[in-house]
């Protein structure tokens, strides 16, 4: 096989040119500089904030769809049967007159059921003892059930003894008649 001379002579032309390009040194190559230069900080600062502001937004809203969001703060905590309603200022004429608007002028209310319920000592979400409470509702007059029931849900809930000594001195059981705000009188019995 003869090798032609139209074939060797742009190889090896190629093969020079390679060469001097791998020689070349490194002075004699000039980088290409931008028009202008941006430092890191004003780049990745901004970011930063950005992405601060955006994991804020997205906790907040989190937050705020979240439906346990809405529900008392006292209800959401563990020891919310040892945080009572008895911190907050609870007005007993404006109670009165709310267990008359809804209940009907002969609503009383039972002292010692209430402030019983109103002293004891439950754990959060625990119930109340249920065969004692239906046991005192048997035991209870035909007229008084609801009222005992009245009476075991206000020292329940609101457990302030306070209120339950107030609110059965304003809304006794055996008064015979009530007097409504507009002076009109009611027979209980």
């Amino acid at each position: 096989m003869k090798i032609t001379t139209k074939y060797v002579i742009p190889y090896a032309y190629f093969i020079f040119a390679l060469l001097i390009g791998l020689i070349e040194t490194p002075e004699r190559a000039i980088a290409q500089q931008p028009l202008f230069e941006l430092p890191v900080q004003l780049i990745g600062f901004p970011v930063i904030v950005l992405a601060v502001r955006m994991s804020t937004f997205v906790k907040r809203l989190a937050y705020s769809l979240n439906p346990q969001t809405y529900v008392a703060r006292n209800r959401r905590s563990p020891d919310a049967a040892t945080s009572s309603f008895s911190t907050q200022a609870i007005d007993a004429t404006l109670a009165e007159k709310r267990i008359i608007a809804e209940m009907g002028p002969k609503a009383c209310v039972m002292e010692e059921p209430c402030r019983l319920h109103a002293t004891n000592q439950r754990k959060y979400r625990e119930q109340p003892d249920w065969t004692d409470i239906l046991r005192n509702y048997k035991s209870q007059s035909t007229g008084t059930k609801q009222w005992y029931l009245l009476s075991v849900f206000l020292g329940d809930v609101i457990r302030d003894v306070q209120l339950c000594k107030q609110l059965a001195k304003r809304l006794p059981c055996g008064r015979p008649d009530v007097t409504l705000l507009r002076g009109e009188t009611f027979n209980r019995y």
